[in-house]
């Protein structure tokens, strides 16, 4: 479990960059344009930042949960 945990943590951390980039280009871009309109501003980098930033946050949270609901069934 240690290994796909590790895995997962290394993917997270290398593919945040791309999805970034990704992000901030207008994929999805009805997740920040609230925010967008709430600053008034025409900026994509910092919303897309912050709404990439709680994704990867959500998944984290999720793979978390499931390992310790693993964890804890396992003798």
């Amino acid at each position: 479990m240690t290994l796909i945990r590790r895995t997962f943590y290394l993917f997270i951390g290398l593919t945040f960059p791309a999805f970034w980039i990704s992000h901030a280009s207008g994929w999805g871009a009805f997740l920040y344009q609230p925010i967008q309109q709430l600053f008034a501003t025409t900026a994509a980098g910092w919303p897309s930042f912050l709404t990439t930033c709680l994704l990867y946050l959500l998944a984290i949270l999720c793979f978390e949960g499931l390992h310790r609901l693993l964890q804890s069934t396992r003798p």
